[in-house]
């Protein structure tokens, strides 16, 4: 008990004050956020050397976590709906995306058709 009440009274005046209490639930809070933060570096530092290489700092994002749905690629590229794509579905489709933002048909699409198309360059 003494022990818990000296860390919360952080002047060691006897009394616990308000701000004192949020000082070291504060500090409590920061040192096991710290603690955690180690643990989850030590697991993505797979080589040991204490620096997050790219690919160990990509783990962070998890993919697996991410829906996933095949469904919008293959409506616009699979035109004969036998649920699979051919080189030549996506050549059709994506030459025709193509013709569909290169408004003056000169084969560039420049900076000025893909806004037109709500494309953000």
């Amino acid at each position: 008990m003494d022990t818990e009440f000296a860390r919360f009274d952080r002047d060691g005046n006897g009394v616990i004050l308000p701000e004192e209490v949020a000082a070291a639930q504060r500090e409590a809070a920061t040192t096991e956020a710290l603690r955690q933060n180690r643990q989850v570096f030590g697991k993505l530092d797979q080589d040991g050397n204490g620096q997050l290489s790219p690919q160990e700092f990509s783990a962070l994002a998890n993919p697996q976590a991410i829906p996933i749905d095949p469904t919008p690629i293959m409506s616009q590229f699979d035109t004969d709906k036998d649920g699979i794509v051919t080189l030549i579905e996506y050549r059709i489709a994506t030459q025709s995306n193509f013709d569909r933002i290169d408004t003056d048909r000169d084969g560039i699409v420049t900076a000025v058709e893909m806004n037109a198309a709500g494309i953000v360059p």
